[in-house]
């Protein structure tokens, strides 16, 4: 829903044109496979030339078009155009408490973690080093990741740091960028890192589902990439291509992939496939099977 005071909008041709060019401009400038970036420009303009927008009047319905055209090109489900700005409700992360975690023991020396986003590591690394120490010495842990949505790659190399040989640095995943109005790349790296207590060489099962996306898709996939986890429950959304927001002005925003995962593992990733489980179940069922693994000691 837009924020209230955007409801009433409506469309004129000078905002649908500037919208349709400022878009075509970021995915040709920007978009991280270049090939796909100006054929969705051209289409764009081409129907615009063709007066495909003629009757476009309301705001939310025409992001919500643009965003279907754009998707049809590329395929990419992190390609959006919004109308009314995410940040307006959205305030800012005062500290550890909002950082999404939720932390307890099941029954049976269980740990159970529940993550809702991968907020930047300045607030989430505390939480997690919170959460980590309260369950490190329960004999298998669940991270629940059925309703997360994403965030930020650094937080996921941190998590997944815990679950490794503290002696080994290992290289978690790349973020392949492409360099703004060029077709050359750059490569950033996330490694991990020390943490104030580990949880290696114990059983780990972690749950996705559809909802789980983006970076919560990353950290199921690193830790199954390094045989570190049992990934259980249904296939998720399949979203690996990272991108900033645009403003084009009259509170229609567009979100332009710039860049793309790549695991030094499987050189790989999980755009539009999602993450498949090594466990597959239902949705609710997800939990239950985990649980019983877990009392199993059972490894896939």
């Amino acid at each position: 829903m837009p924020p209230t005071v955007a409801q009433g909008a409506v469309l004129d041709r000078a905002t649908i044109q500037k919208t349709i060019g400022g878009i075509a401009a970021e995915m040709r400038e920007a978009y991280v496979f270049p090939d796909k970036g100006a054929i969705a420009a051209d289409m764009l303009e081409k129907a615009l030339a063709e007066n495909a927008y003629a009757g476009a009047t309301d705001p939310a319905r025409f992001a919500l078009l643009l965003t279907e055209q754009l998707r049809a090109v590329t395929k990419d489900s992190h390609v959006r155009v919004i109308f009314g700005s995410p940040f307006g409700k959205q305030p800012t992360p005062a500290g550890s408490e909002d950082a999404g975690f939720e932390a307890r023991r099941l029954g049976g020396d269980i740990g159970y973690i529940r993550l809702e986003r991968f907020v930047p590591p300045d607030i989430f690394n505390p939480a997690a080093d919170a959460a980590m120490r309260s369950l490190s010495d329960t004999r298998a842990l669940i991270i629940d990741m059925r309703e997360n949505g994403g965030g930020h790659p650094a937080s996921v190399a941190y998590l997944v740091s815990f679950f490794l040989d503290p002696g080994v640095r290992v290289h978690v995943n790349d973020l392949v960028w492409r360099n703004r109005g060029t077709t050359t790349f750059r490569t950033e790296s996330f490694w991990s890192s020390p943490t104030p207590v580990r949880y290696a060489g114990k059983p780990v099962y972690v749950l996705v589902g559809p909802q789980t996306y983006s970076a919560g898709e990353e950290f199921a996939y690193d830790l199954q990439a390094l045989q570190r986890a049992n990934v259980v429950g249904t296939v998720t959304r399949g979203g690996a291509n990272p991108g900033g927001l645009n403003d084009l002005g009259s509170d229609l925003f567009v979100v332009v992939p710039t860049g793309r995962a790549e695991n030094p593992v499987t050189r790989g990733n999980w755009e539009g496939v999602g993450v498949r489980p090594d466990v597959e179940t239902g949705l609710e069922d997800a939990m239950e099977t985990a649980i019983a693994m877990a009392k199993r000691g059972s490894r896939t």
